[in-house]
């Protein structure tokens, strides 16, 4: 599984918050992951769909969602509807000073992720208010505008939504995946591994996925491919490390999956 570093997996660019803005229709490149940080995702449209620990949600309607540090997670959207959203992510120190009234307030995280649905001019309003946080300079108000997020979020939490049951072998493979993507894996001895049938474990990852187990695979070696291109590092050393058979079948995948040659791409890139 994918994990942040200390910096909270954005380099040096922040240490305590982070915001940012996506608009479009296709996400980041992303895989099921889990990082040290609070992070709450404002969508305020888009046909998304987002896996949690132990419940799917999949709707088209604006909607929160919410995370505590190291809550696995995996949210993706179809290509059918805008995608919009605002990240809002902060360190768990970050407001320390508000401890006594903050534990109460964090029990909207939950144990493995919320997901609350939204009016679209609501979450409009929300996404107002982060982007004032994003301007703020003074770490005093960013910590006193988060704790008024925090208590709006509060407020308009519905405990009778739906929830869809997430299944735990869909969840324990993609778990698998994101540790051992570098090696060779077979669903079939994956689905062994799990107690399950192959055909069960191909046919869910597909559904609570949005994409075939061999897709998502190359995903995962393909992101860490990209940040080894970034680095500098040779075809053969990327291919390696990331799980590819050799460096022609790395150049074959990454130019399907991308539409041009690793060494153009980085080209490109610089």
């Amino acid at each position: 599984m994918t994990v942040a570093t200390a910096k909270y997996g954005f380099g040096d660019k922040w240490k305590d918050i982070w915001i940012d803005n996506y608009e479009g229709f296709y996400p980041n490149m992303s895989d099921y992951h889990m990082h040290e940080y609070f992070e709450i995702s404002f969508i305020v449209s888009g046909n998304v769909n987002i896996l949690l620990t132990d419940s799917m949600e999949s709707s088209t309607g604006s909607k929160i969602v919410l995370l505590r540090p190291n809550t696995p997670h995996y949210i993706y959207c179809e290509p059918d509807i805008l995608y919009s959203r605002t990240n809002l992510c902060f360190s768990k120190n970050f407001t320390e000073d508000f401890l006594p009234e903050l534990h109460r307030i964090l029990n909207i995280f939950g144990e493995n992720g919320t997901v609350i649905a939204v009016d679209t001019e609501k979450i409009k309003d929300y996404v107002k208010i982060v982007n004032k946080i994003k301007d703020e300079e003074n770490p005093l108000r960013q910590k006193l505008l988060i704790m008024y997020v925090l208590s709006l979020v509060s407020d308009n939490m519905n405990e009778n939504e739906e929830i869809t049951r997430l299944p735990r072998y869909v969840t324990d493979a993609l778990s698998y995946i994101g540790t051992h993507y570098t090696q060779k894996i077979v669903a079939s001895e994956l689905a062994e591994k799990l107690g399950i049938g192959r055909t069960t474990l191909m046919q869910g990852f597909k559904k609570y996925t949005g994409t075939t187990f061999n897709e998502y695979l190359l995903g995962c070696r393909l992101k860490r491919a990209v940040i080894m291109l970034e680095e500098g590092k040779k075809l053969w050393e990327i291919a390696e490390t990331c799980g590819f058979t050799d460096a022609p079948n790395f150049i074959r995948s990454f130019k399907r999956h991308f539409g041009t040659t690793p060494n153009m791409w980085r080209r490109n890139s610089n």
